[in-house]
């Protein structure tokens, strides 16, 4: 079923431009004159304009067509930039991209915290960096995107974790630069784990959804998959001039009228692969390409903005006289997070046809492109940009609003939640009446309302307002409710200026179930698998045949090693399926800053000890990762395949684990721990079953 819903969601968005322009020629038919809500994948609210079009003449105004530009005023591709993480040497980029009319985007982790890969560049940290750092990024018009607040790789995270990395970062992001969010990309580029059949991968993606965000800079991500989102065609040029024939071929092969690609060049801002602190092989690939006039250089807001209303907009045409009047049908920007126009071309006429072209209530400017008539139409001007960002914290899920003490343009406000009750309490402390407050509910997976919207209006001067949501609980609640959930209402309203408010709180859930992995084991460890005179495999030989459990074992690399859990709050990030080693996603070598974790060893191994209590005999199928479990055994039999013979009460369970490093990189999912599930032959999870600790040995 998920291929057919591809290949048709693939077509629809290969012709949709075309079945939108006939709609936009075929005079008042039936239309229906309900506003459509939930305009397209992105569910975004919609509002209309109406264009009116002045010919010289009936004829003209009978043969002319109105059409909504593919890409922004009508250019044949768009070319960007990405920019990953928080280095502080993207204060150069933004720099060498400016000399070249560059624009792009810069992917951030949490604002608070930046690194540095050289020194050499002479970019220092300022003293406010949570502020100064994002909005020097966008000069140039360059804008920042989310890639979550701690550079995890998400599918090995709790859902209430993942959720609060991708939505967190939106509003960190767009508090501290002041200037919206919609684009994503993921840490390592990896959205799903081979083990989880696409499941965590569609987790994320209404996560995505949730937050607010709508485009992944990444073009492979929707080869197999229909998302939804928008997507582009990515060259990764890390220290390169011209990543070969590829990049050439690419960048210059002609377009299809409905397939306008966005080209994204580089990744990140390393000093070395660049060619030293002023980044020469980069400013070589700007001065390649740019200036050409059939590109449209923006950065990923914009192009988002552009490419999703030229999808999910509509136009409504009537023809009376030597008058076309349109109605406009397009995303309300607060939703698309952006306020890029739309260009509109007029075809089967001249430009000297077009007397006049407005749009009561918004600005229309006409562009320049040859003979046909075209023109930009902008947002209108009840539709104003945000200019204010700002947010409250409710960390500790109080309920006394009294208890804030921050506001913005007057208004103070609270989210809170108790049981399944999310309420969110407003009160205008200014002097002046408070306009258009509209409230935008965010919800991680636990429940089903995933986005809620709520108009407020207006709310006087002392005055107050509360706006309660009842949340249902979706089926599967278990692996969702786990660790703390992160709540947020984004509240965009107009006061002296227009303002948008983050009111967001944290509330603490229930442990993961008992058929979850996680807390059901002890783990021996890490064992080096490249030490001399020292064979892992050997070395837990007995413990693996059933021998008992010694309290310690000696070791030739040091102190005595003993069994161990990760601490609690620490294992509590992790999927509950993960039986947790060391909790972090690269080998225990890169840490020598940290004694606690740094381990001098290329391949290291792992022993786990566990329990499965079953209420009766009954064979399940495990799910795990067979390059990285060595050796599994089973009340004291080795098992080979993946069905295990639980018997009815406590069947113990021992692991020979060793992480696999990624091709390439020291960075992998397995390194957090073991993946390790229950299922029956259907492939649904068993929940008849209790993981547990033995007696501590």
């Amino acid at each position: 079923m998920r291929n057919a819903t591809n290949l048709f969601g693939n077509l629809y968005r290969y012709h949709q431009f075309w079945f939108m322009a006939i709609i936009g020629i075929i005079p008042s038919m039936a239309m229906a004159e309900t506003l459509p809500r939930g305009l397209g994948p992105a569910s975004m609210d919609s509002y209309r304009q109406t264009i009116r079009l002045t010919f010289g003449s009936e004829a003209a105004a009978r043969q002319a067509r109105l059409r909504i530009a593919p890409l922004y005023h009508d250019l044949r591709a768009a070319f960007s930039t990405r920019m990953d993480d928080s280095n502080l040497n993207n204060l150069r980029v933004a720099e060498v991209m400016a000399q070249f009319g560059q624009k792009g985007t810069f992917y951030l982790n949490d604002p608070h915290n930046w690194w540095q890969d050289s020194i050499d560049t002479g970019v220092i940290v300022p003293r406010e960096r949570f502020l100064e750092i994002p909005r020097r990024l966008l000069n140039g018009g360059n804008s920042v995107g989310g890639h979550t607040l701690n550079h995890e790789m998400l599918p090995a995270m709790s859902k209430n974790v993942a959720f609060h990395e991708i939505m967190g970062v939106r509003v960190a992001l767009e508090v501290a630069a002041a200037s919206p969010v919609s684009s994503f990309v993921y840490p390592f580029v990896f959205y799903q784990s081979e083990l989880r059949q696409g499941d965590d991968r569609a987790d994320l993606e209404d996560m995505l959804r949730r937050s607010g965000f709508y485009q992944l800079a990444e073009h492979r991500y929707n080869k197999d998959w229909d998302s939804g989102l928008q997507d582009g065609l990515f060259i990764i040029l890390d220290g390169s001039t011209s990543n070969g024939k590829y990049s050439e071929s690419v960048l210059t092969q002609p377009r299809c009228d409905d397939d306008r690609p966005l080209f994204l060049v580089t990744m990140h801002a390393w000093v070395k692969q660049w060619g030293g602190p002023e980044f020469p092989k980069l400013a070589d690939i700007y001065r390649k390409w740019s200036g050409r006039k059939d590109w449209w250089y923006c950065n990923q807001n914009e192009y988002a903005a552009y490419r999703y209303q030229a999808l999910h907009s509509r136009l409504h045409i009537t023809v009376e006289d030597n008058l076309l009047q349109a109605v406009l049908t397009r995303p309300n920007p607060l939703d698309l997070n952006d306020w890029t126009p739309l260009t509109l071309r007029v075809e089967g006429v001249d430009k000297d046809d077009v007397v006049s072209v407005e749009s009561p209530g918004a600005v229309v400017e006409r562009v320049d492109l040859g003979a046909s008539p075209v023109f930009d139409i902008f947002h209108g001007q009840e539709h104003g940009a945000v200019e204010v960002y700002a947010e409250t914290v409710n960390a500790g899920n109080a309920d006394q609003l009294d208890e804030v003490t921050s506001r913005t343009e007057g208004l103070r406000a609270l989210l809170y939640r108790k049981g399944h009750v999310l309420t969110l309490a407003l009160r205008n402390d200014g002097t002046q009446a408070l306009q258009d407050i509209r409230v935008t509910f965010r919800l991680p997976l636990r429940w089903t309302e995933g986005v809620v919207r709520k108009q407020v209006g207006t709310l006087a001067a002392g005055a107050s307002a509360k706006l309660a949501v009842t949340l249902t609980e979706r089926t599967d609640p278990e692996h969702y409710s786990d660790g703390v959930e992160y709540d947020v209402a984004q509240v965009d309203f107009c006061g002296a200026r227009r303002a948008r408010l983050f009111a967001t709180c944290e509330t603490p859930n229930c442990k993961s179930g008992p058929s979850f992995a996680r807390n059901g084991f002890w783990n021996l460890g890490p064992l080096p698998g490249d030490l001399a005179g020292f064979d892992p495999q050997i070395f837990a030989k007995a413990f693996l045949e059933g021998g008992s459990p010694q309290k310690e074992y000696a070791v030739p690399w040091g102190e005595n090693i003993t069994w161990k859990t990760l601490e609690p709050t620490k294992a509590a990030v992790l999927d509950p399926d993960i039986i947790p080693t060391s909790g972090k996603s690269n080998v225990l070598r890169s840490y020598k800053w940290d004694s606690t974790l740094y381990f001098p060893h290329e391949k290291v191994l792992y022993v786990f000890y566990g329990q499965i209590v079953s209420p009766k005999d009954q064979t399940v199928r495990a799910v795990f990762s067979r390059k990285c479990v060595k050796h599994l055994t089973l009340n004291g039999q080795k098992v080979e395949g993946e069905e295990l013979a639980l018997n009815k009460g406590q069947n113990d369970v021992r692991i020979l684990y060793a992480p696999a490093p990624g091709l390439g990189s020291s960075f992998e999912e397995s390194n957090y721990g073991c993946y390790f599930r229950l299922t029956d032959a259907e492939g649904r999870r068993v929940e008849n079953v209790r993981f547990q600790r033995p007696r501590a040995p």
